[in-house]
């Protein structure tokens, strides 16, 4: 079918839901008026505001996915479509519609090599992890990563102020403009697709423009999560449990059909996937909607998502489950810091109340693109239940969401702007002392299981150091397995005597953080190039390039002393320089630097024959 132009859903119209948030024991729900009407299908709205035949496929085989637009991934929802490539690269990608090409980037990580074709009717396509642009696109990013001697670079060869002036690089319906690849942080051969406003630049599932993806499989749900939070407090959740669910075709029921005994303030979430057809991979639910005694209390689908917002993924979530279980459970209620605007706004935020003796029935639609949906049913029974847990009483001060919070203590400082959280938090903190590595206390601020929107500054004050390695010290996480990972940060304010300053980085998390100095050197590993060996046959120069901790800062490769382009796999740490230029044939001299983020410089040479 054609996923987007015929997408039918159940559409639920509330007329009035009144809900508090903030409930004391004797609060009981007050519903003013509630008209639910069920309409059997359809035709959804998106496939109306979206043209449907002005795009082709960007590639010339049937369309299957490994993965489609909105589902989680770490830290942001996928912004696009990623079609699968027969497991193959260099398939052509055709321009979808006429157009001009507005933005190139290539990069190691991230999309890899990207292109972006502006079109007139407000909308830019989006192309990743090519394996590289046709050969008018090709020879012209090649002749300015020559002159900006750079591997990495972002090119607007032109702007929508030219459109009728004519273009740098004009595209017609169905060109070739780019080879599919593996580039950048990709896990494999595909293309990543999305379609953008070209001035908001927010992204719209593909999706709604008539693309043919073929979806007969529903939704699938693999378990409940139900939360029973202090009444006292909206600081988080004090205790959680997770139900397994059993399926009878595509319906679901938890704990057997029994009721589900809480109390209090409580909340749900759900672990759930959907799946397309010709592909095993799980991708992300369109929407879902949860109901108690028939009144919606939650809802959201995933439409259209402006970058700058994607991050609220850490919200939307558990964040906490997906640290550390790995599980990405979509919760159903919504934090106070959450600005994300996929929320069903006109009822409450999915917290309710669970009165002691009374039973409620609760049940989930989750709801594919192609119309494809899932249900899951469940009884609630009030039950008292046992004393809410107390405010930790190592908590250092309450941090608010909505307000700058500032922290100090001895060797340790941090300031976190205005909705760096999602919601308001009982601040933990407490130090070690230092070991041999480090050249502070590690400190332990709040915890790892707390998500982070918005960087905030930490400043880390350094026990004595020798003068020979001040320029040589950051800041540092630890990771799971106790390793240390770079934050980034220099020694500020340093005196010749007395004070030994500060070292300052910004980082977007919570958890254990010290001092450390790289002094070590990255490390260049030939691949098949061999001081005196004959190169007269090969087609390329490969080397390994590695860093032990502050990460690669600078590379430049050249042959017989002038710069030559090494790309720069990121995934594999390999360097590859393609023969691109005539070279005479006898000896060359083959040189690369290599320095990392902290100055620590390495070279290789090598003559060879050509």
């Amino acid at each position: 079918m054609r996923v987007g132009a015929l997408c039918f859903l159940r559409h639920r119209v509330t007329v009035s839901v009144v809900e508090p948030l903030n409930y004391s024991p004797s609060t009981t729900l007050r519903v003013t008026g509630v008209l639910l009407l069920i309409t059997s299908y359809i035709l959804n709205a998106n496939a109306q505001q979206h043209p449907q035949d002005f795009f082709r496929s960007p590639l010339d085989i049937p369309l299957f996915l490994s993965g489609n637009f909105g589902e989680l991934r770490s830290n942001h929802f996928h912004s696009g479509l990623d079609i699968k490539t027969q497991g193959i690269e260099n398939k052509p990608v055709y321009a979808p519609a006429d157009g001009f090409v507005s933005r190139i980037k290539i990069q190691a990580g991230g999309y890899g090599n990207a292109m972006y074709v502006t079109h007139a009717n407000g909308y830019t396509t989006v192309y990743g992890h090519l394996n590289h642009f046709n050969d008018s696109i090709a020879k012209y990013v090649k002749a300015e990563q020559y002159k900006k001697e750079s591997f990495e670079i972002e090119l607007f060869p032109d702007s929508l102020a030219n459109w009728q002036a004519g273009n740098l690089f004009r595209v017609k319906k169905g060109d070739v403009i780019a080879y599919t690849g593996n580039t950048g942080s990709s896990g494999g051969p595909h293309l990543h697709f999305e379609i953008r406003d070209t001035k908001t630049e927010s992204a719209y599932n593909p999706l709604f423009f008539g693309f043919e993806v073929k979806d007969k499989i529903p939704p699938a749900i693999t378990s409940l999560i139900v939360y029973a939070f202090d009444e006292n407090s909206r600081k988080g959740w004090t205790s959680k449990k997770t139900y397994a669910v059993t399926k009878s075709e595509n319906k679901y029921v938890v704990n057997g059909g029994k009721p589900i005994a809480t109390s209090g303030i409580t909340g749900f979430g759900l672990e759930v996937y959907d799946q397309l057809d010709g592909a095993d991979n799980h991708n992300g639910a369109y929407s879902i909607e949860l109901l108690k005694d028939s009144s919606r209390i939650y809802f959201h689908k995933i439409d259209e998502m402006p970058f700058h917002l994607s991050r609220f993924i850490n919200s939307h979530i558990d964040y906490e489950e997906k640290v550390l279980s790995k599980n990405a459970v979509q919760k159903s209620f919504v934090e106070p810091g959450n600005q994300l605007k996929i929320y069903d706004t006109k009822i409450t935020a999915g917290k309710t109340l669970i009165e002691t003796g009374k039973k409620y029935k609760f049940s989930y639609l989750i709801t594919d693109l192609a119309g494809n949906t899932s249900s899951l049913k469940f009884m609630v029974e009030g039950a008292k239940l046992s004393e809410p847990q107390k405010k930790d009483t190592l908590a250092a001060k309450t941090f608010y969401f909505d307000s700058v919070n500032t922290f100090k203590a001895t060797g340790i400082e941090l300031q976190m702007p205005d909705f760096a959280l999602y919601r308001d938090i009982d601040f933990l903190y407490s130090a070690k002392p230092k070991t041999k590595q480090t050249y502070s206390a590690i400190h332990h601020i709040h915890k790892n299981t707390e998500p982070v929107q918005r960087e905030y500054t930490l400043s880390i004050t350094p026990d004595s150091v020798p003068e020979k390695i001040k320029d040589k010290l950051l800041i540092v996480s630890f990771n799971s397995n106790g390793n240390p990972v770079s934050e980034g940060g220099k020694l500020e304010n340093a005196l010749p005597a007395g004070r030994q300053g500060i070292v300052t980085t910004k980082t977007k998390s919570f958890g254990s953080f010290a001092i450390m100095a790289d002094t070590t050197k990255p490390k260049i590993t030939p691949v098949n190039i061999t001081h005196d060996g004959d190169l007269s046959a090969a087609k390329t120069i490969k080397v390994k390039i590695t860093d032990n901790l502050s990460g690669i800062g600078y590379y430049r490769g050249s042959i017989d002393g002038k710069w030559i382009l090494m790309e720069y796999d990121g995934k594999n740490s390999l360097l590859t320089y393609t023969f691109d230029q005539i070279l005479s044939k006898g000896k060359h001299y083959f040189e690369l630097i290599l320095t990392d983020g902290k100055q620590n410089s390495a070279k290789y040479e090598a003559h060879f024959h050509r």
